[in-house]
């Protein structure tokens, strides 16, 4: 049993070493000297732990050459006592190769040159590994990534008479439909029709956006919802002022248009505003023929199938293909769709009509607002104004 040899000798030269200096000085036994107890403990503990009867296991050779070593310098307590202090020194004894000491293990959150970010409380915190521990490099704002609504059932409906328009001045392509209705009246047979787009007009040479505060009369400005350009392009269309929709200088949103002669135009009649040539801005008798029947709210016949929230009605049907989109897809907004009207209510209020899930409403609102338009062709528009 080599080991139970190896660990009484080994105690026999710490006792040894022990007595002998205890017959030195108080001051002699504090020097470099003495021998370290604590060392030979440690060893002989791990003796004690990994070795077994008849054991050839790396581990085990190496604490027995230890213990070889001290036993051949037993007769020498002082030159012992130096080594161990020494191994020690160098983390090199027989216990720490041997695994039994934890100072070599380092815990590490990370490796070095690793990246990461943690959104809190509407910030990002950007971060970097060094030396195994994360630090934090910046903090900036989080922006929510937009998810983009579902655009494929904008136009799904019963409702398949779809006709195309091609709009030269930038080849925007708009779907379009007819409004038609045969009708007997006074004794004779009565027919309304005419040609509306099916989507909202997105014609402009500037976009701007909600911090614009000097216009360019001698351009057709727009505003796209949350001033995203993707909402223009994707069926909610241009957004513009009063005066803009209705081809007018900046200056009408805030005067009558009889009270200043750059106001030049007669809402009577039909104004073209900026619809292409051969067509006109959707007229409040229009859209009552769209949106209701006999006086009530046939707003289920116009609204698109999109966007909308359909929880709260479930007729809707889009029958007559106007494929009406609210004014964005974030509440309020997804629930009202408004279009300007060409008429004014008075010098700084324009004509304008809200259709919600169930209702069709005419009213009025600051010039100053941005609403999308409809375009009707002029020819064969029997409707009158």
């Amino acid at each position: 049993m080599k080991c139970v040899k190896g660990l009484g000798f080994l105690w026999v030269a710490v006792f040894a070493a022990f007595f002998a200096l205890s017959a030195c000085d108080d001051s002699s036994s504090a020097s470099s000297n003495g021998p370290d107890e604590n060392a030979a403990v440690d060893s002989s503990s791990s003796i004690c732990k990994d070795c077994e009867d008849g054991d050839g296991s790396s581990s085990s050779k190496k604490i027995e050459s230890s213990d070889n070593q001290s036993k051949d310098s037993s007769s020498d307590a002082k030159s012992n006592s130096s080594s161990s202090k020494k191994e020690n020194t160098n983390n090199s004894s027989s216990s720490q190769k041997a695994g039994s000491s934890s100072s070599e293990f380092v815990f590490k959150l990370c490796e070095d040159g690793d990246t990461s970010s943690i959104v809190l409380a509407g910030k990002i915190y950007y971060n970097s590994c060094k030396n195994g521990q994360w630090n934090q490099d910046s903090i900036g704002e989080y922006v929510k990534p937009k998810v983009y609504p579902n655009m494929d059932s904008v136009f799904g409906s019963e409702f398949k008479a779809y006709g195309t328009y091609k709009d030269l001045r930038d080849n925007n392509v708009y779907k379009t439909t007819k409004y038609y209705e045969k009708f007997q009246q006074n004794g004779g047979t009565v027919i309304d029709s005419f040609t509306v787009m099916a989507q909202n007009l997105n014609y402009a040479e500037i976009m701007i956006d909600s911090t614009t505060t000097v216009f360019d009369d001698s351009k057709v400005e727009k505003r796209c919802y949350k001033d995203d350009p993707w909402y223009c392009d994707n069926y909610f269309g241009a957004r513009y002022t009063w005066s803009e929709a209705m081809g007018l200088p900046k200056v009408c949103d805030s005067v009558g248009v009889e009270e200043n002669p750059k106001c030049n135009i007669d809402l009577s009649k039909k104004v073209q505003g900026v619809c292409p040539t051969g067509w006109h801005v959707m007229t409040e008798t229009e859209w009552k023929h769209m949106a209701t029947s006999n006086g009530y709210s046939a707003v289920w016949s116009v609204l698109s199938k999109a966007v909308w929230n359909y929880e709260l009605v479930s007729e809707v049907q889009n029958s007559r293909g106007l494929s009406v989109l609210p004014k964005g897809d974030e509440y309020p907004s997804n629930q009202l769709a408004s279009f300007w009207l060409p008429k004014e209510a008075s010098e700084t209020s324009g004509g304008s009509i809200h259709l919600a899930l169930k209702d069709v409403e005419i009213g009025k609102d600051m010039k100053i607002g941005f609403f999308n338009i409809r375009c009707v062709q002029d020819e064969g528009d029997t409707v009158l104004r």
